[in-house]
Formats: structure tokens, sequence, C-alpha cells
């Protein structure tokens, strides 16, 4: 007995520890490795009384081994696919700076180790504080112990259908991102256009110089305006995220005969 609840609670450690790997805030370099591992620890310590116990163990290493990569497999999707939603709001302020031509003032992101620019950078951090606001660390933990009434550890999962689900899902992004930079999209090309006018009207005048200097503000204001309403989107988005986590964990399961 005691080698049947060692072997459960090490698939819950793989489960947990694909999920901190990829899920917000958990997966961010501000959190050192040693939390991630103490948060895996404990968490399976606890989890590992309340999660319903296996009908059948994998026989074997070969069968242990292919269990705890499918565990761990699932736990990366649960936290891939929380951290979706927080890219495409950060595509929408990319698609605002590569707009406004602020693309060329990025700067260095130290939790991703990449270049970001100004608004996809803003846009970031407003994600995950209304992560934290709506208890989106909470959630997160909270779907993981849902995910294991619904795929019991060490069962068979249908992996195919489960990526294909996530592959949907992941298709998001976009559609998230040109939704939230749909205003300053808008704008900006109305300004485009006008210089357009203007480049036939007066000639001598250079709109690419002079587009430099007015697309930014106008973008910078436009933003400001519809921040309410983008703060309120992202507020949306994120409380539907346990929506999304609920079709995949049904896709997993394997159809019964």
């Amino acid at each position: 007995m005691n080698s049947k609840l060692i072997f459960i609670f090490f698939l819950i450690m793989a489960r947990l520890g694909g999920m901190v790997s990829t899920a917000p805030v958990f997966s961010r370099r501000e959190v050192f490795p040693i939390a991630r591992l103490l948060i895996v620890f404990w968490t399976a310590s606890v989890l590992i009384y309340v999660v319903p116990l296996p009908r059948v163990m994998p026989v074997g290493a070969v069968g242990f081994i292919m269990a705890f990569i499918c565990e761990a497999f699932l736990g990366f999707i649960i936290g891939f696919t929380m951290d979706i939603f927080v890219t495409g709001i950060e595509l929408a302020g990319n698609l605002m700076d590569s707009q406004a031509g602020l693309s060329v003032a990025s700067m260095l992101d130290p939790s991703s180790g990449r270049q970001i620019t100004l608004l996809s950078l803003l846009l970031k951090w407003v994600a995950l504080i209304l992560f934290l606001l709506v208890d989106g660390h909470h959630l997160v933990l909270s779907a993981l112990v849902h995910s294991f009434q619904i795929l019991p550890v060490g069962g068979h999962f249908n992996l195919a259908a489960g990526s294909y689900e996530v592959i949907k899902i992941a298709s998001y992004i976009f559609f998230l991102g040109v939704q939230l930079s749909a205003p300053v999209l808008l704008i900006i090309f109305l300004v485009d256009f006008g210089f357009g006018i203007l480049n036939k009207v007066a000639e001598q005048v250079n709109v690419f110089q002079l587009g430099f200097q007015i697309k930014p503000s106008v973008s910078l204001f436009i933003f400001w305006l519809t921040a309410p309403g983008i703060v309120s989107s992202v507020n949306l988005i994120l409380e539907h995220i346990s929506d999304h986590l609920l079709h995949i964990f049904h896709a997993l399961l394997l159809p019964t005969t």
C-alpha cells in the first residue's frame, strides 16, 4: 500500500509540475525554481488525500514512465491554456505598437528574456494584475483539482482529441489580439488614409516623417480613451478560462464503449 501511495504521489507531482511550468504567475522567472518545487511538493502532499485512486495501476517501469509523461503533459496543457489568454492580451499591445510606430522603443522583458514593446508590456502587466485580482492563481489550482475528478491520476487519456482542442483554443490568441486592439488599429488606418490623401494633394510634405510625430500621440490618446473598456474585456476573458478548461478535460476523456 505504501508503494502505491508513493507512486500516486509522484504522478500528482508530475501533473503539478507541468502546470507550474506554463501557468501565468507560477511560470515567471521572478518565482524561484526552489519556490516552484516547494509549491509542487506541498500541494501534492495535500492532494494525495483527496484525489480519487486509480482503478488500475500501471505495470512495470515502462508503464510508470509513460504514466508520468502523460500526467506532466496534462499539467502542461492546463497551464498553457491559462497562459494563452495572457499571450493574446500581450499580442494586442504588440499590434498597437506596430501600427503606431512605437515598436522601435522596445525593451528587454526580464521575465521572458526577450524584447517587448511598450503597450505590449503594459497590457501584459495589466493582464497579470487582473489575473491575481480575480484570484486566477486560485483558479489554476481549483482547475487542477477538478482535473483529478474528471481525469483520474494514472488513467488513460485521449491526448489526440485534447491536443486538438488546445490548438483550437490557441487560435483564440489572434482573435483576442485583434479584438482588443481594434479601436487603435482603426484610428491609425484612418490617419494613414488621411496622410495618403495629403501626399496626393501636397507632395512636398514628408508624410513619412510626419507620421512618426502624429501616430504615436494619436495611438496613446485612443488607448487612454479605450483603457476602461480594455480592462473590462480582459477581466471578462479571464473569468471564462475555466469554461475552456472544462472543454479540454472532457475532450481528453476516452470514449466509453
